[in-house]
Protein backbone atom coordinates (compact mmCIF):
# COMPACT_ATOMS: atom_id res chain seq x y z
CA UNK A 1 0.00 0.00 0.00
CA UNK A 2 1.65 3.16 -0.87
CA UNK A 3 2.15 5.81 1.92
CA UNK A 4 0.61 8.82 2.33
CA UNK A 5 1.40 12.62 1.18
CA UNK A 6 3.63 14.28 3.37
CA UNK A 7 2.54 16.89 5.76
CA UNK A 8 4.89 19.66 5.28
CA UNK A 9 2.92 21.84 7.63
CA UNK A 10 3.51 19.77 10.82
CA UNK A 11 7.36 21.37 10.55
CA UNK A 12 5.67 24.74 10.87
CA UNK A 13 3.64 23.37 13.65
CA UNK A 14 7.23 21.67 15.12
CA UNK A 15 8.62 25.80 14.62
CA UNK A 16 5.64 26.99 17.09
CA UNK A 17 6.57 24.10 19.48
CA UNK A 18 10.30 24.65 20.10
CA UNK A 19 10.00 28.79 20.07
CA UNK A 20 7.79 28.29 22.91
CA UNK A 21 9.42 25.29 24.69
CA UNK A 22 12.59 28.00 24.69
CA UNK A 23 10.31 31.06 25.59
CA UNK A 24 9.40 28.84 28.72
CA UNK A 25 12.87 27.83 29.80
CA UNK A 26 14.33 31.54 28.71
CA UNK A 27 11.50 33.57 30.79
CA UNK A 28 12.12 31.37 34.02
CA UNK A 29 14.34 33.07 36.17
CA UNK A 30 12.58 36.15 35.12
CA UNK A 31 9.12 34.93 36.36
CA UNK A 32 10.66 35.35 40.11
CA UNK A 33 11.70 38.87 39.71
CA UNK A 34 9.72 41.44 42.38
CA UNK A 35 5.95 40.87 42.40
CA UNK A 36 4.14 44.04 41.11
CA UNK A 37 6.94 45.15 38.33
CA UNK A 38 5.75 45.22 34.96
CA UNK A 39 8.55 42.94 34.04
CA UNK A 40 7.64 39.92 36.26
CA UNK A 41 4.19 40.41 34.94
CA UNK A 42 5.16 40.58 31.11
CA UNK A 43 7.45 37.09 31.50
CA UNK A 44 4.99 35.53 33.81
CA UNK A 45 2.65 35.77 31.10
CA UNK A 46 5.10 34.70 28.10
CA UNK A 47 5.76 31.80 30.32
CA UNK A 48 2.79 30.48 31.49
CA UNK A 49 0.83 31.00 27.82
CA UNK A 50 3.95 29.13 26.12
CA UNK A 51 2.57 26.52 28.78
CA UNK A 52 0.91 24.46 25.32
CA UNK A 53 4.24 23.27 23.97
CA UNK A 54 4.84 19.99 25.24
CA UNK A 55 1.47 18.98 25.15
CA UNK A 56 1.53 20.35 21.28
CA UNK A 57 4.70 18.14 21.08
CA UNK A 58 2.56 14.86 22.07
CA UNK A 59 0.16 15.38 20.11
CA UNK A 60 2.36 15.82 17.08
CA UNK A 61 4.04 12.48 17.57
CA UNK A 62 0.24 11.03 17.99
CA UNK A 63 -0.53 12.33 14.62
CA UNK A 64 2.61 11.46 12.81
CA UNK A 65 2.80 8.36 13.68
CA UNK A 66 -1.34 7.48 13.26
CA UNK A 67 -1.16 8.82 9.69
CA UNK A 68 2.59 7.34 8.87
CA UNK A 69 1.23 3.86 9.54
CA UNK A 70 -2.51 3.45 9.98
CA UNK A 71 -3.28 2.45 6.59
CA UNK A 72 -0.34 -0.14 6.26
CA UNK A 73 0.55 -1.33 9.79
CA UNK A 74 0.68 -5.01 10.59
CA UNK A 75 1.59 -6.63 13.97
CA UNK A 76 4.43 -8.12 12.53
CA UNK A 77 6.07 -4.32 12.06
CA UNK A 78 6.39 -4.09 15.54
CA UNK A 79 9.83 -5.32 15.87
CA UNK A 80 11.49 -3.28 13.05
CA UNK A 81 9.25 -0.10 14.58
CA UNK A 82 10.56 -0.60 18.07
CA UNK A 83 14.04 -0.69 16.77
CA UNK A 84 13.69 2.42 14.58
CA UNK A 85 11.68 4.27 16.62
CA UNK A 86 13.81 3.88 19.79
CA UNK A 87 17.46 3.93 18.15
CA UNK A 88 16.29 7.39 16.91
CA UNK A 89 15.32 8.70 20.56
CA UNK A 90 16.96 6.04 23.25
CA UNK A 91 20.97 7.04 22.17
CA UNK A 92 20.26 10.57 21.85
CA UNK A 93 18.19 10.41 25.55
CA UNK A 94 21.80 8.50 26.83
CA UNK A 95 24.27 10.79 25.44
CA UNK A 96 22.36 13.59 26.00
CA UNK A 97 21.71 12.50 29.85
CA UNK A 98 25.16 11.61 30.42
CA UNK A 99 26.21 15.21 29.12
CA UNK A 100 23.89 17.29 31.09
CA UNK A 101 25.18 14.95 34.09
CA UNK A 102 27.95 16.09 34.09
CA UNK A 103 27.89 19.34 32.30
CA UNK A 104 25.61 20.82 35.33
CA UNK A 105 27.76 19.55 38.02
CA UNK A 106 30.62 21.11 36.25
CA UNK A 107 28.25 24.61 35.64
CA UNK A 108 26.83 24.52 39.44
CA UNK A 109 29.73 22.68 41.58
CA UNK A 110 32.64 23.44 39.67
CA UNK A 111 33.24 19.49 40.35
CA UNK A 112 32.58 16.44 38.12
CA UNK A 113 31.87 13.06 39.95
CA UNK A 114 29.55 9.84 38.35
CA UNK A 115 27.64 7.46 40.18
CA UNK A 116 26.72 5.11 38.23
CA UNK A 117 23.40 4.28 40.29
CA UNK A 118 22.40 7.66 40.50
CA UNK A 119 22.72 7.99 36.21
CA UNK A 120 20.28 5.15 35.76
CA UNK A 121 17.85 6.92 38.56
CA UNK A 122 18.18 9.82 36.38
CA UNK A 123 17.72 7.93 33.24
CA UNK A 124 14.97 5.98 34.44
CA UNK A 125 13.02 9.04 35.79
CA UNK A 126 14.14 12.51 32.79
CA UNK A 127 16.10 14.15 35.33
CA UNK A 128 19.30 14.94 34.08
CA UNK A 129 18.17 18.15 32.67
CA UNK A 130 15.25 19.74 32.93
CA UNK A 131 14.27 19.30 29.71
CA UNK A 132 14.48 15.60 29.52
CA UNK A 133 11.53 14.52 31.00
CA UNK A 134 9.82 14.79 27.86
CA UNK A 135 11.98 12.14 25.86
CA UNK A 136 10.83 9.44 28.82
CA UNK A 137 7.28 10.24 28.08
CA UNK A 138 7.73 9.60 24.18
CA UNK A 139 9.91 6.64 24.66
CA UNK A 140 6.47 5.56 26.67
CA UNK A 141 4.67 5.89 23.80
CA UNK A 142 6.56 4.54 21.28
CA UNK A 143 6.52 1.39 23.49
CA UNK A 144 2.40 1.30 23.44
CA UNK A 145 2.19 2.06 19.63
CA UNK A 146 2.33 -0.94 18.33
CA UNK A 147 -0.14 -2.53 20.80
CA UNK A 148 -2.66 0.89 20.46
CA UNK A 149 -2.66 0.83 16.64
CA UNK A 150 -3.08 -2.96 16.30
CA UNK A 151 -6.09 -2.11 18.55
CA UNK A 152 -7.17 0.56 17.27
CA UNK A 153 -7.56 -0.79 13.73
CA UNK A 154 -9.93 -4.17 14.86
CA UNK A 155 -12.12 -2.10 17.14
CA UNK A 156 -14.24 0.61 15.48
CA UNK A 157 -15.84 1.70 18.65
CA UNK A 158 -12.14 2.25 20.28
CA UNK A 159 -11.36 3.91 17.13
CA UNK A 160 -14.27 6.47 17.29
CA UNK A 161 -13.83 6.75 21.34
CA UNK A 162 -9.89 6.97 20.71
CA UNK A 163 -10.33 11.20 22.25
CA UNK A 164 -12.80 10.87 25.26
CA UNK A 165 -10.80 7.64 25.76
CA UNK A 166 -7.88 9.60 26.12
CA UNK A 167 -9.09 12.22 28.54
CA UNK A 168 -10.50 10.01 31.01
CA UNK A 169 -7.57 7.81 31.11
CA UNK A 170 -5.72 11.59 31.75
CA UNK A 171 -8.36 12.51 34.57
CA UNK A 172 -8.28 9.14 35.92
CA UNK A 173 -5.32 9.43 36.43
CA UNK A 174 -4.86 12.86 37.75
CA UNK A 175 -7.14 12.08 40.02
CA UNK A 176 -5.87 8.76 41.63
CA UNK A 177 -2.15 10.64 41.80
CA UNK A 178 -4.24 13.78 43.79
CA UNK A 179 -6.94 11.99 45.31
CA UNK A 180 -5.62 8.53 46.38
CA UNK A 181 -1.88 8.20 46.22
CA UNK A 182 0.64 10.23 44.62
CA UNK A 183 2.15 8.65 41.27
CA UNK A 184 5.79 8.62 41.11
CA UNK A 185 7.19 10.62 38.66
CA UNK A 186 3.45 11.79 37.48
CA UNK A 187 4.78 14.51 35.47
CA UNK A 188 7.02 11.99 33.27
CA UNK A 189 4.52 9.31 32.94
CA UNK A 190 2.27 8.70 29.65
CA UNK A 191 -0.89 8.59 31.57
CA UNK A 192 -0.15 12.76 32.01
CA UNK A 193 -0.33 13.28 28.74
CA UNK A 194 -2.59 10.63 26.73
CA UNK A 195 -5.09 13.11 26.40
CA UNK A 196 -3.29 14.68 24.00
CA UNK A 197 -1.47 11.34 21.97
CA UNK A 198 -5.19 10.30 21.63
CA UNK A 199 -6.02 13.15 20.15
CA UNK A 200 -3.16 13.30 17.64
CA UNK A 201 -3.71 9.82 16.89
CA UNK A 202 -7.43 10.20 15.81
CA UNK A 203 -6.49 13.43 14.02
CA UNK A 204 -3.65 11.39 12.39
CA UNK A 205 -6.11 8.83 11.25
CA UNK A 206 -8.82 11.35 9.97
CA UNK A 207 -6.44 14.00 9.06
CA UNK A 208 -8.20 15.60 6.03
CA UNK A 209 -11.60 15.55 7.55
CA UNK A 210 -10.44 17.19 10.72
CA UNK A 211 -8.62 19.45 8.62
CA UNK A 212 -11.49 20.61 6.09
CA UNK A 213 -13.72 20.54 9.46
CA UNK A 214 -11.67 23.12 11.51
CA UNK A 215 -11.64 25.01 8.47
CA UNK A 216 -14.92 25.26 8.73
CA UNK A 217 -15.40 26.55 12.24
CA UNK A 218 -12.20 28.07 12.75
CA UNK A 219 -13.63 31.13 14.36
CA UNK A 220 -14.83 28.97 17.25
CA UNK A 221 -11.67 26.86 17.81
CA UNK A 222 -9.55 29.83 17.98
CA UNK A 223 -12.21 31.59 20.21
CA UNK A 224 -11.82 28.22 22.34
CA UNK A 225 -8.18 28.68 22.13
CA UNK A 226 -8.19 32.12 23.27
CA UNK A 227 -10.62 31.93 25.77
CA UNK A 228 -9.03 29.06 27.33
CA UNK A 229 -5.93 29.99 27.36
CA UNK A 230 -6.51 33.59 28.93
CA UNK A 231 -8.27 31.52 31.50
CA UNK A 232 -5.84 29.94 32.47
CA UNK A 233 -3.07 32.63 32.35
CA UNK A 234 -5.68 34.64 34.18
CA UNK A 235 -6.15 32.50 37.06
CA UNK A 236 -2.18 32.09 37.65
CA UNK A 237 -1.80 35.72 38.19
CA UNK A 238 -4.90 35.66 40.31
CA UNK A 239 -2.99 33.24 42.44
CA UNK A 240 0.29 34.80 42.41
CA UNK A 241 -1.09 37.62 43.49
CA UNK A 242 -2.92 36.01 46.57
CA UNK A 243 -6.38 37.36 45.11
CA UNK A 244 -8.02 34.03 44.81
CA UNK A 245 -8.16 30.71 46.29
CA UNK A 246 -8.41 27.86 42.77
CA UNK A 247 -8.48 24.96 43.21
CA UNK A 248 -5.99 23.03 41.19
CA UNK A 249 -8.32 20.93 38.55
CA UNK A 250 -9.48 24.33 37.25
CA UNK A 251 -6.02 24.74 36.35
CA UNK A 252 -5.56 21.42 34.38
CA UNK A 253 -8.91 21.68 32.87
CA UNK A 254 -8.27 25.01 31.46
CA UNK A 255 -5.10 23.84 30.30
CA UNK A 256 -6.46 20.91 28.59
CA UNK A 257 -9.13 22.88 26.83
CA UNK A 258 -6.53 25.27 25.95
CA UNK A 259 -4.03 22.17 24.43
CA UNK A 260 -6.30 20.70 22.73
CA UNK A 261 -7.77 23.38 20.28
CA UNK A 262 -3.74 24.65 19.89
CA UNK A 263 -3.09 21.79 17.25
CA UNK A 264 -6.02 23.02 15.35
CA UNK A 265 -4.90 27.07 15.38
CA UNK A 266 -1.70 25.63 14.56
CA UNK A 267 -2.48 23.62 11.91
CA UNK A 268 -4.65 26.50 10.19
CA UNK A 269 -2.23 28.62 10.57
CA UNK A 270 0.84 26.63 9.06
CA UNK A 271 -1.81 26.19 6.15
CA UNK A 272 -2.11 30.04 5.45
CA UNK A 273 1.71 29.67 5.38
CA UNK A 274 2.23 27.14 3.39
CA UNK A 275 0.00 28.67 0.76
CA UNK A 276 2.39 31.34 -0.12
CA UNK A 277 5.92 31.45 -1.20
CA UNK A 278 7.87 33.34 1.53
CA UNK A 279 11.30 33.37 3.22
CA UNK A 280 9.54 33.59 6.85
CA UNK A 281 7.53 30.10 5.37
CA UNK A 282 11.00 29.01 4.42
CA UNK A 283 12.72 29.70 7.81
CA UNK A 284 10.21 28.38 10.13
CA UNK A 285 10.18 25.03 7.90
CA UNK A 286 13.89 24.66 8.59
CA UNK A 287 13.16 25.49 12.02
CA UNK A 288 10.66 23.04 12.69
CA UNK A 289 12.86 20.42 10.84
CA UNK A 290 16.16 21.41 13.53
CA UNK A 291 13.44 21.75 16.50
CA UNK A 292 14.79 18.25 18.10
CA UNK A 293 18.30 19.51 17.72
CA UNK A 294 17.49 22.70 18.95
CA UNK A 295 15.35 21.32 22.04
CA UNK A 296 18.10 18.95 23.10
CA UNK A 297 20.81 21.75 22.87
CA UNK A 298 19.07 24.86 24.26
CA UNK A 299 19.84 24.29 27.98
CA UNK A 300 23.26 23.85 28.05
CA UNK A 301 23.70 27.78 26.06
CA UNK A 302 20.84 29.09 28.63
CA UNK A 303 23.18 27.55 31.47
CA UNK A 304 26.21 29.49 30.56
CA UNK A 305 24.68 32.77 29.40
CA UNK A 306 23.46 32.76 32.93
CA UNK A 307 26.61 32.72 34.25
CA UNK A 308 26.23 36.69 33.43
CA UNK A 309 22.83 37.37 34.81
CA UNK A 310 22.65 41.05 36.17
CA UNK A 311 21.26 41.63 39.59
CA UNK A 312 17.68 42.04 39.79
CA UNK A 313 17.92 45.47 40.97
CA UNK A 314 18.84 46.93 37.46
CA UNK A 315 15.32 45.56 35.50
CA UNK A 316 15.83 47.17 31.96
CA UNK A 317 19.26 44.89 32.28
CA UNK A 318 17.88 42.58 33.26
CA UNK A 319 15.11 42.27 30.52
CA UNK A 320 17.79 42.73 27.84
CA UNK A 321 19.21 39.42 29.35
CA UNK A 322 16.27 37.61 29.32
CA UNK A 323 15.44 38.48 25.64
CA UNK A 324 19.37 37.75 24.89
CA UNK A 325 18.48 34.06 26.76
CA UNK A 326 15.48 33.87 24.45
CA UNK A 327 17.48 34.91 21.20
CA UNK A 328 20.72 33.03 22.44
CA UNK A 329 18.56 29.47 23.05
CA UNK A 330 16.65 28.80 19.75
CA UNK A 331 19.27 30.87 17.14
CA UNK A 332 22.50 30.01 19.16
CA UNK A 333 20.95 26.06 19.57
CA UNK A 334 19.52 26.77 15.75
CA UNK A 335 23.31 27.43 14.23
CA UNK A 336 24.98 24.39 16.00
CA UNK A 337 22.25 22.16 14.79
CA UNK A 338 23.26 23.57 11.37
CA UNK A 339 26.93 23.26 11.80
CA UNK A 340 26.63 19.49 13.18
CA UNK A 341 24.37 18.72 9.64
CA UNK A 342 27.11 20.18 7.74
CA UNK A 343 29.73 18.65 9.42
CA UNK A 344 28.32 15.16 9.04
CA UNK A 345 26.95 15.76 5.73
CA UNK A 346 30.32 16.72 4.89
CA UNK A 347 32.40 13.88 6.30
CA UNK A 348 29.65 11.09 4.65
Amino acid sequence: MSSRPKLPEIDLVRAIAIIAVVLIHGTSGATQLPLGSGSQAFFFILNKASLFTVPLFIWISGTVLFYTYYDRWEPGMSRVFWTKRLRRILVPYVLWSLFYYLYNQFMFHGNIQFDIIYFIKLLISGNASYHLYYMVIIVQFYLLFPVLITTVRRSTWLRKSLIPLGIGIQAGAYAFHHMVHPLPEYASLFVSYSALFAFGAFMGIHYAAIVAWSERYKHFIWSIMCLAGATFVGMLLLHQYGLAAIGNVWFELALLVYAMAMPLCCIRWSLARLANESKRRSVLSALGAASFGIYLIHPALLTLWDRLTPTQGQLWIYDLHTAASILIGLLGSWLLVQLYAANKKGSA
